[in-house]
């Protein structure tokens, strides 16, 4: 009895610690396929999202990205083309004057009959951030156009004879100056130029305008200023002239081609030193006769350096012959520098502290000096023309 009690005991026993187990299973029901099939599916909707997200994301950058270059090269494009109305174009900065000039030497535009108009002064030292060397324009493009300075300042502009890339003119380069060859009917006025820097090997000189070209043209210059220009033609040696620049002027080089009018008025030159072989003046370097007008124009503190001295020509050697070479106004092709100072003074052009030197012969005349007396020999020794009595000049 006590044995059957004791077996139904360890029975009971081993009841209760199975129902227990049982009890402890069911409280942790098994994950079916349906139920994990949500998580799985809410994962992946995540990643969707997130990824379509990115995707939104990059698109709207690549939009902002692209309006942004877009907006940025207009801007650019704003800054250097010049504003045009209707036959007016504006220039108000220096890119846009770059950009003008470059349209120019590529023969891009047209700008005939057309007024190129300054609105503010506009600095080309190329020592500035951005800043470059000009490069002289040729006219071909700008027949009868107006350049207006508007009153306003070109300052620092600075030329090199790697410079000298002037289009036009069938390639040849004869002239430096902010237009370097003028082949065409042209107007400039109301602009001043200050701290210019010209070097030059080519053959005409003028801070303005280096050679004017073409036969019939009508040239005008009103109410220009040119002030601390520095016009290197080049000095040489004795014997050797190659190199160096002539027919040299503190506005323009020279015009010899004849049948031209060339206008030159209420102008003005000061506190300006150049140098050049011959034909070197305070206005203009060389003209042919009869074909300048000169009016109303100044000049003030300006040093002509000249040095034809060192020639082979024996004639140009003697200071009696040299100081033809260089006048406070122009020299004149026909008659080589036979004077003609009265007749442009009586014009209202005045003469202020000019200093004209022979370097070869290290004489200095001061404003009028060495122009005054008559030439010793009737023919004058340089060219065809004769040195006239001074009773016998034009008045």
């Amino acid at each position: 009895m006590k044995k059957t009690a004791k077996i139904l005991s360890v029975l009971l026993a081993a009841i209760l610690t199975l129902a227990v187990f049982a009890s402890c299973d069911g409280g942790k029901p098994a994950q079916t396929s349906a139920e994990t099939k949500p998580a799985e599916t809410a994962a992946e909707t995540a990643g969707e999202t997130a990824g379509e997200t990115t995707a939104e994301v990059t698109e709207t950058k690549e939009d902002v990205t692209t309006e942004e270059v877009t907006e940025t090269e207009a801007a650019t494009d704003t800054e250097t083309s010049a504003e045009i109305e209707g036959d007016t174009i504006k220039i108000g900065s220096r890119e846009e004057l770059f950009a003008f000039a470059q349209k120019v030497l590529d023969g891009e535009e047209d700008y005939t009959d057309m007024t190129i108009l300054f609105t503010a002064d506009i600095d080309l030292d190329p020592k500035l951030d951005g800043g470059k060397n000009w490069v002289p324009l040729c006219t071909d493009s700008l027949a009868y156009a107006t350049i207006d300075g508007g009153g306003h300042i070109i300052n620092g502009m600075t030329i090199a004879p790697e410079d000298l890339e002037v289009a036009g003119n069938d390639g040849k380069i004869y002239g430096s100056g902010f237009i370097g060859i003028s082949n065409t009917s042209l107007t400039i006025k109301n602009l001043t130029f200050t701290n210019a820097l010209i070097d030059s090997n080519t053959k005409h000189c003028g801070c303005v305008i280096g050679s004017i070209e073409e036969p019939g043209s009508v040239v005008e210059l009103e109410n220009i200023t040119v002030s601390n220009l520095t016009l290197n033609g080049g000095v040489g040696v004795e014997g050797n002239i190659e190199g160096i620049s002539f027919r040299v002027g503190c506005l323009v080089g020279a015009n010899i081609v004849g049948n031209c009018d060339v206008s030159i008025t209420n102008c003005k030159a000061e506190n300006c030193k150049i140098f050049g072989f011959h034909n070197i003046g305070g206005i203009m370097g060389c003209v042919v006769s009869g074909q300048l007008t000169l009016e109303n124009c100044a000049v003030e503190n300006v040093e002509l350096n000249y040095s034809a001295g060192y020639a082979d020509n024996e004639n140009y050697k003697k200071p009696e012959v040299a100081r033809y070479f260089a006048d406070p106004f122009y020299c004149v092709t026909d008659y080589w520098g036979e004077y003609h100072t009265d007749v442009d003074l009586s014009h209202g052009n005045t003469i202020t502290n000019l200093v004209s030197y022979d370097i070869r012969n290290d004489i200095r005349y001061a404003d009028q000096e060495g122009k005054d007396a008559d030439y010793p020999d009737e023919t004058y020794p340089v060219g065809a023309g004769t040195i006239r009595p001074k009773d016998e000049r034009p008045e």
